[in-house]
C-alpha cells in the first residue's frame, strides 16, 4: 500500500525535502490519521497540519500532492459543507512555487507554522475568488 523506497518532494530539479525512510511510513501515517481522529483543534488548523505532515511522510511514491490537498479539501468538507465548492487547490496550482517554499520552510524550521500560514492564505483567497464568481 505505501511507498517500499526512499523518495523526496520535487520542485522542478530541486529536492525540496527527503521524506522519513519507507519502513517508517504505516507508523507515521497510523499516528497522523489518529492524531486527526481525535484532534481538537478547529478544523482550519487541523487540516493544515494534516496537509503538511502527509507531505512530509509523503507515503505513496506518487500523488503525494494531489492526495494531500484531497485530504484537506475532505477535512474541511466535513466540517462545512461549502469547502466542497471552494477552489482551494486551484489557488495552490496558481501558488505553486509558494506553495513549495512554505514545505521548505516549515522542514527547515521544524515547525509547520509557514505551511498553515500559506495554506489559511490560501483557503481565505479561494473564499474571495468563489464569493466574486457567484
Amino acid at each position: 500500500m505505501y511507498r517500499q523506497e526512499g523518495v523526496g518532494v520535487m520542485s522542478g530539479e530541486q529536492v525540496i525535502h527527503m521524506a522519513p525512510q519507507a519502513e517508517r511510513v504505516a507508523k507515521l501515517m497510523a499516528d497522523l490519521l489518529q492524531w486527526l481522529e481525535q484532534s481538537d483543534v478547529h478544523p482550519l488548523i487541523a487540516s493544515c497540519v494534516f496537509h503538511y505532515e502527509f507531505e512530509f511522510i509523503h507515503p505513496f511514491s506518487d500523488g503525494n500532492g494531489r492526495m494531500g490537498r484531497l485530504w484537506q479539501t475532505l477535512i474541511l468538507s466535513k466540517w462545512h459543507a461549502v469547502f466542497v465548492n471552494i477552489p482551494v487547490e486551484s489557488m495552490v496550482y496558481q501558488h505553486q512555487d509558494t506553495y513549495y517554499l512554505a514545505i521548505r520552510q516549515s522542514t527547515h524550521q521544524t515547525d509547520s507554522a509557514p505551511f498553515i500560514e500559506f495554506m489559511l492564505q490560501m483557503i481565505y483567497d479561494a473564499i474571495l475568488e468563489a464569493n466574486n464568481t457567484t
